[in-house]
């Protein structure tokens, strides 16, 4: 059986723990607790993901370490008659979109949830020195810099409102995009792995206080896709 790497507060594993569900495939957990910083700390993870980020894929010998890429991985090997492996367009679509929407999270996604959720709250100066010792040891030398920088209460304004601007941007190509999809899918007539990006992208959005439910009139499409999304099995079963 499939493991999956993961922690299921992270943008990342989320889409893969939807399209997983989505399609039905049965795959065991092995949790990473991003909060508990276990990503760094376990040195076991270092053999399964150097660079120290979620999620991770393992199939046997064989290991994927990319969202993208392991719902690809996950398209075409068990589900490979899918509709969309007979369309090299539509194909090539879905994984630009799903590649755009890893430049959305990282950096803007990102930054608001670091500014807005995970460090908004009230911390001691000795966890506040623990996680700071823990980014300088963070593999990925980006990432480390980047927890500094949140940890530190440096995120910028300049970022902040580029990073919502960018959420606005986001809203309004999934707005186009279902506007002129006949099937209600992202792209074509059967749920893809743009759907399971766009269902956790939703979802982040309102932890982030975009509330789509209130913005019909602008984006009346996302709206029900929206809420049909949240009726499907995939995200009932998460409770994401």
């Amino acid at each position: 059986m499939i493991i999956l790497y993961h922690d299921p507060r992270s943008y990342s594993c989320q889409k893969v723990q939807v399209y997983l569900a989505e399609k039905g495939i049965k795959w065991k957990s092995h949790p990473i607790d991003l909060l508990k910083q276990e990503h760094i700390l376990d040195e076991t993870y270092k053999d399964i993901h150097p660079r120290g980020t979620v999620p991770a894929l393992k199939d046997g010998d064989v290991i994927i370490r990319n969202s993208t890429e392991i719902m690809e991985y996950i398209s075409t090997k068990y589900l490979p008659k899918s509709d969309i492996f007979f369309n090299s367009a539509l194909s090539a679509a879905v994984h630009d979109f799903c590649k755009q929407d890893e430049l959305l999270h990282d950096p803007h996604i990102r930054t608001l949830s670091y500014h807005n959720l995970w460090m908004a709250g009230i911390r001691s100066d000795e966890e506040n020195n623990r996680l700071l010792a823990l980014a300088a040891k963070h593999p990925d030398k980006i990432r480390g810099a980047f927890l500094t920088k949140a940890v530190s209460g440096k995120i910028t304004p300049e970022e902040i409102n580029s990073a919502n601007t960018a959420i606005t941007n986001a809203l309004a190509e999934m707005e186009k995009k279902l506007a002129e999809s006949p099937s209600g899918f992202i792209f074509g007539k059967e749920y893809t792995m743009a759907d399971a990006v766009c269902t956790v992208r939703l979802f982040r959005f309102g932890r982030l206080n975009v509330k789509i439910e209130l913005l019909r009139d602008q984006y009346p499409h996302t709206a029900v896709f929206y809420e049909r999304a949240k009726q499907r099995h995939s995200f009932c079963e998460l409770q994401i």
